[in-house]
């Protein structure tokens, strides 16, 4: 999907950075508690679609920087098939605080469940890359005492503890943000976290850095990136963790195992 790359990352530096190291990647053998082809991936996929199960609850789909709707709208596109229920999708395109988009994170989840921001309900959300910062910084109450109660939150690519490019001038101060000792990662770090985490990444990701795609402490469920695609930008449509959020999603036995592998050297 050229075009997402194009519309995600709107820095013609950065992208002449990812389009360098995006083609020729190493072998890398598969994930051992995640050892699930693609083909298999594609196959339940098309099993759940053709019996979808009813939603818990909610389901919040956010967007990563810079994007609109890019990202958000793949990963709708491949799970509203297999569910049943409300499915919220929010992006933060116009958005270039973190402040800002987590104010929007709970107007728009409010307008689209018919409440007022402070009776949200629970919600599970799937967010790809800064959207997985903003659902963390949502969930955490804030001195009007509104947040967005989080049952389970999955993360595709999340810079958890930093990016690598963090600081490179994308024009929006959210990249300072993201490096690792700024206040914001501090803030995230120090809160309590009162909802499930499952964190999902692909290796040789040089956007964010596989290594930094969960918190402290939180298992990470990694993946080799197929030959000819970016790690970071196609990671919202890779079937394989589509297929083990789609499954966890609908109550079944997740692909995903514990415990989580440690990522190879």
């Amino acid at each position: 999907m050229p075009c997402a790359i194009a519309c995600v990352l709107p820095c013609a530096v950065v992208l002449a950075i990812l389009c360098a190291g995006g083609c020729a990647l190493p072998h890398r053998e598969p994930n051992p508690s995640f050892a699930l082809p693609h083909a298999e991936a594609a196959s339940d996929m098309r099993r759940m679609a053709d019996a979808p199960v009813r939603l818990d609850r909610p389901l919040v789909v956010l967007a990563g920087i810079g994007d609109p709707a890019v990202s958000s709208a793949a990963i709708v596109e491949a799970l509203r098939p297999c569910l049943v229920g409300t499915i919220v999708e929010v992006d933060f395109f116009n958005e270039h605080t973190f402040e800002g988009a987590r104010q929007k994170l709970l107007r728009e989840a409010a307008a689209a469940l018919f409440v007022d921001v402070d009776h949200l309900p629970e919600v599970d959300v799937v967010a790809f890359s800064m959207g997985g910062l903003v659902a963390r910084d949502a969930a955490i109450l804030d001195d009007a005492g509104r947040r967005l109660p989080i049952h389970r939150l999955f993360t595709i690519s999340t810079p958890h503890e930093g990016a690598r490019l963090a600081g490179i001038p994308l024009g929006t101060p959210q990249s300072d943000d993201m490096k690792q000792t700024s206040d914001f990662m501090h803030r995230l770090r120090s809160a309590p976290r009162d909802y499930q985490l499952s964190c999902y990444t692909r290796l040789d990701d040089i956007t964010v850095g596989e290594e930094f795609a969960a918190p402290q402490g939180a298992a990470l469920w990694w993946l080799p990136t197929p030959s000819g695609e970016w790690a970071h930008m196609h990671a919202f449509e890779d079937q394989r963790i589509m297929a083990d959020i789609a499954r966890r999603l609908r109550g079944e036995a997740p692909y995903a195992t514990l415990p989580a592998a440690p990522l190879p050297n």
